[in-house]
């Protein structure tokens, strides 16, 4: 066990500032200050637009038209909006403050600020950007590191681990994959071949949640969302934003991967 949580330095995959996903306003379809309502439904329904920047005369973004309803199009519902401070974010946020910031404020865009000048457009669906994914995978690695980790230095023979999964019936994957490699006179690790749903069921098994200060409750809940997630992960072709409710899980999963990740590295 380490000496002291305070003594250790915990540090989460990297993440990275927002501005690299978003739209850039140098790439910006916008409406004019002097066009109509008209004009900029028009922009808005050709490129299914929800919202839409309006450029001042000098040059500026102070204003944006905006969708009634997210992805419903109708002249009657778009309206003007100034651009507010609870519209925006800093462009150095990071992705993990982001995603926050959409939950918790409930919103399916901000704008980009640098200091007092709007720079960038930022929505829901830039959250499905292979930057995100990566983000992602990478928090999944440093869990998956961990938890096999957990495994692995609480002494658990490789033979016992391949007989408990025979014996329950559990995926044939990890010894299929174990003893192939086994037999071409390979020296691994059992662990190796298990994915996160296999080594959080080792985990119950042997009640090793309880050396990291883990009731079976809630430890079972955080692997059932991040075995999700995972999964999402693995395929990029799907979209991971498909609506306001997988913001707020991919919210909370993102909080659960590191909490789980960080208890680990502390306890043991």
């Amino acid at each position: 066990m380490k000496n002291s949580v305070s003594q250790q330095t915990y540090h989460a995959a990297p993440g990275f500032a927002v501005s690299l996903i978003c739209i850039n306003k140098s790439d910006w379809i916008y409406a004019d200050y002097n066009q109509t309502k008209e004009q900029a439904f028009d922009k808005m329904q050709k490129n299914r637009f929800d919202v839409l920047p309006v450029r001042e005369a000098d040059g500026t973004f102070k204003k944006y038209f905006k969708a009634k309803e997210w992805g419903n199009f109708g002249v009657n519902d778009i309206k003007m909006f100034e651009i507010k401070p609870k519209d925006c974010i800093d462009h150095e946020t990071s992705i993990k403050d982001a995603v926050k910031a959409f939950a918790k404020r409930n919103r399916n865009f901000f704008f980009l600020k640098n200091g007092k000048e709007v720079t960038g457009l930022l929505t829901a669906a830039n959250l499905n950007s292979k930057h995100v994914y990566i983000y992602l995978y990478n928090l999944i690695s440093q869990l998956e590191f961990e938890l096999g980790r957990l495994i692995n230095i609480s002494e658990n023979d490789d033979n016992e681990l391949v007989r408990i999964f025979e014996e329950n019936n559990k995926s044939v994957k990890p010894n299929t994959r174990y003893r192939r490699e086994i037999k071409k006179g390979l020296d691994h690790k059992f662990i190796e071949f298990a994915y996160i749903g296999d080594m959080a069921w080792i985990i119950r098994q042997k009640n090793l949640h309880r050396k990291i200060g883990m009731t079976a409750k809630d430890f079972d809940s955080s692997i059932k969302l991040i075995n999700k997630l995972r999964n999402i992960v693995a395929h990029p072709v799907n979209s991971l934003i498909k609506g306001k409710n997988s913001i707020v899980e991919l919210d909370m999963t993102i909080a659960k991967i590191e909490v789980l990740t960080a208890k680990i590295y502390f306890h043991i």
